[in-house]
């Protein structure tokens, strides 16, 4: 029997959703390529920060998860504080807990490292790198491409993801939920499913306990809409 690791990502979720552990994108009938294209093409003009390269792929992928665009991106987070704040959020919270490592050995090259997201096109491996295909999202038929959700490592490209300690899996050529995919892939689960009180004033008196452990609204989004919604939730 392998030994599951002891590093592990969480993700607060509503646990009455109906699309447990599927990316946004595939949630409804959205284009992907051209989400992400246009989303390229006009950020730079609105953008209150800086914004990436346009060669940097991965990072507008990672820019783009965060300020809501739907992507094939998952957010997880290392901190289960974290994961427990965003779960508290929802009204039926649920906080998923994954192994990374144990998940990425279930890939080509089946290991537990975490993949680069970005890669030298003159590098002749960098047409290897699982993270870059996918968000390049080919069209064309892929010999690199495979099925499973690999976790992956971003780059910080806004302040949002440093203050949650923001991680990802990124899917790949399947759109089933990573929790479908794993059941088909994998006996023994790599997902555990934590459920957490519904009832209004529980998961007040919740939130209020990560307010004193340093976990609120202005951490966790360290911005202007992240004061007022701390603000509005204590007066």
């Amino acid at each position: 029997m392998r030994r599951i690791d002891t590093y592990f990502w969480f993700r607060g979720e509503p646990g009455d959703s109906l699309t447990p552990l599927l990316p946004k994108v595939w949630r409804d009938d959205h284009n992907e390529n051209t989400l992400n294209q246009l989303f390229r093409m006009r950020a730079p003009a609105v953008s209150t920060t800086p914004y990436p390269d346009r060669g940097n792929t991965d990072q507008w992928l990672f820019l783009a998860q965060h300020v809501g665009l739907p992507t094939r991106l998952l957010d997880w987070t290392e901190s289960a504080l974290a994961g427990l704040y965003f779960a508290l959020l929802t009204d039926d919270p649920v906080v998923w807990v994954l192994g990374p490592r144990e998940l990425n050995q279930l890939s080509p090259p089946h290991t537990a490292d975490f993949p680069l997201t970005w890669a030298d096109p003159d590098d002749p491996k960098a047409a290897g790198n699982i993270a870059l295909a996918w968000a390049q999202d080919r069209s064309e038929p892929n010999a690199h491409a495979v099925t499973l959700p690999v976790a992956v490592l971003p780059t910080n490209i806004h302040t949002r993801m440093s203050a949650q300690r923001s991680c990802f899996t990124i899917h790949g050529t399947s759109h089933d939920s990573l929790l479908t995919q794993l059941d088909k892939n994998e006996p023994s689960p790599l997902v555990a499913r934590i459920r957490l009180p519904s009832n209004a004033a529980q998961r007040r008196s919740m939130l209020e306990h990560l307010r004193f452990l340093g976990v609120s609204g202005t951490t966790m989004f360290p911005d202007l809409q992240g004061l007022a919604q701390e603000l509005a939730a204590i007066q």
